[in-house]
């Protein structure tokens, strides 16, 4: 039996970031598709990231027909289902969920977008009890 290697590469995003990516492989030829340059979640979409000074986010997604990638030759494209995912971008989720909300594909015409937004509300100052 082979041994388990791990090919571990650091973040490549600006600055100093101590994030790491660990992938198990048994031969090199496993590593050929792997990307050098990783970036951290954080890295990858900063702007999604909810901070103090980025308190709010929206994304929208829009329900899209998604078809077979290879129909037979002769023979047309098959519907596979509906599914979400970022308008003009490729649609991969029959459903989706977050925390209070559930939408599925099916349930809906093509075209439906559901748009979420997220808002960190800090708190106020403590008040004064002194008096």
């Amino acid at each position: 039996m082979s041994r388990r290697r791990t090919y571990t590469r650091r973040c490549s995003g600006p600055g100093y970031c101590r994030e790491t990516s660990t992938i198990e492989y048994t031969a090199r030829r496993e590593l050929e598709h792997v990307p050098k340059d990783w970036k951290c979640p954080r890295h990858a979409a900063p702007d999604e990231w909810m901070t103090r000074t980025n308190r709010e986010t929206t994304t929208v997604l829009e329900l899209q027909p998604r078809y077979l990638d290879r129909p037979l030759p002769g023979q047309e494209p098959r519907l596979l289902g509906y599914f979400w995912g970022p308008p003009g971008g490729r649609a991969s989720h029959g459903s989706v969920s977050g925390p209070g909300f559930r939408a599925l594909g099916d349930n809906f015409p093509p075209g439906t977008r559901l748009t979420v937004t997220a808002t960190i509300t800090l708190p106020g100052p403590p008040e004064d009890t002194t008096s």
